[in-house]
């Protein structure tokens, strides 16, 4: 049973969350925000986590621009992470859904204390090992698309014999290299949230 109606100062707003890993399941939620803590409901457990047992927190884009769908991956220091998505229980990208996810975060962030700011860490984009491996990843498949593409330019290979491994390759290499940029590793200030990571759904 999730929270109930919402008091004059609290907000509530319904998302899909869930916890890290793969293949970890995903429940859609209705998240009370107050002035102490966020109230919510997952696998049968329930709820109030205070801001005070928060110790970090990251927002993360899940999939590039321009069907930008991101995360919120909230640390705390007893219990596991909540993790709050912008997109649906099948990872697609519903509309209007991008908005309360955006109201959410906002919500959060002005509710914490000055000491809460402070003390917690806040984080953006990938963790720095995962982002190296996708950035890896996108110059292997660059380097023999592009290189393909150009030797038809040349014509040191047949124009035909380039297009369909070259293009497709090198769009998917593009795709890689545009998270990359936008998943970029780093810290933000709980004051100036980025808009970068923001879902435009």
């Amino acid at each position: 049973m999730g929270p109930g109606p919402a008091a004059p100062d609290e907000a509530l707003y319904d998302l899909c969350i869930g916890q890290p890993g793969r293949f970890a399941k995903r429940s859609n939620a209705t998240l009370r925000l107050t002035d102490e803590g966020i109230d919510y409901a997952l696998e049968g457990r329930s709820g109030l986590r205070p801001y005070s047992g928060l110790k970090a927190v990251r927002i993360q884009l899940f999939s590039p621009a321009p069907h930008l769908s991101a995360l919120i991956q909230l640390d705390f220091i007893k219990g596991w992470p909540l993790i709050v998505h912008s997109s649906t229980l099948d990872g697609q990208i519903a509309k209007g859904r991008g908005r309360t996810f955006v109201a959410f975060v906002t919500d959060l962030h002005r509710r914490l204390s000055p000491q809460d700011r402070a003390r917690i860490v806040f984080r953006r984009g990938f963790s720095p090992v995962r982002h190296l491996v996708i950035t890896i990843g996108a110059v292997v498949i660059a380097v023999p698309a592009f290189g393909l593409l150009l030797l038809a330019l040349v014509g040191q290979v047949p124009i035909g014999q380039a297009i369909w491994p070259g293009i497709p390759g090198a769009l998917l290499a593009a795709g890689f290299l545009n998270l990359a940029f936008w998943s970029r590793p780093g810290r933000y200030d709980p004051e100036r949230l980025p808009d970068g990571l923001w879902p435009r759904s």
